[in-house]
């Protein structure tokens, strides 16, 4: 990936939360916790009422709907107010919350009439590590190298006296057990 010249933020998001970062010489990490109330599966068709209309439902079912939506709003308010204004915005997620929060990026950059670029990437779960890891990649700041060991060898490999590849002995000792 190229690096991004400017203010860059990275969002992961789902319905447990969101984790928002950033790169200000060292990477800053934001949680913003969901609240979300639990997506109610269906029970399938349970009829005991003949007034109730086919299929349950009723005004119980859509209260719940109703209350589960206005949390969703208020978090990605809430997402979007943590974000800011940054010129590059990259959405990370497993479920349709990412397009949700681009959604409404875009629709209030543009009665702002501020212009910034918005990327969309569904992606499975990733650790911070992996997230700041993209970060990094995102800005263009090389990954530290601090590991030793053999997958670090560079050049021809040793060889026996009967011409054999040995692999290279360990840069550092182990500390004992």
């Amino acid at each position: 990936m190229e690096s991004v010249a400017g203010g860059f933020a990275l969002v992961w998001i789902d319905a447990e939360g969101a984790r928002i970062l950033r790169w200000t010489g060292r990477p800053v990490i934001t949680a913003v916790p969901a609240e979300i109330p639990i997506h109610e599966r269906s029970t399938h068709h349970v009829r005991r009422d003949p007034r109730v209309r086919h299929g349950g439902g009723g005004w119980g079912a859509d209260e719940a709907a109703r209350h589960r939506t206005e949390h969703i709003r208020q978090f990605l308010d809430r997402v979007e107010a943590a974000v800011g204004s940054d010129l590059v915005l990259e959405v990370l997620g497993t479920g349709p919350l990412g397009e949700r929060l681009a959604r409404q990026v875009r629709r209030h950059d543009r009665a702002r009439h501020r212009g910034r670029q918005i990327i969309v990437a569904p992606c499975a779960p990733l650790t911070d590590p992996q997230l700041v890891a993209r970060l990094k990649d995102r800005v263009g700041v090389r990954p530290s190298r601090g590991g030793v060991g053999a997958y670090r060898w560079a050049g021809s490999l040793p060889r026996t006296r009967s011409g054999r590849v040995r692999g290279p002995r360990r840069v550092v000792r182990k500390p004992p057990d």
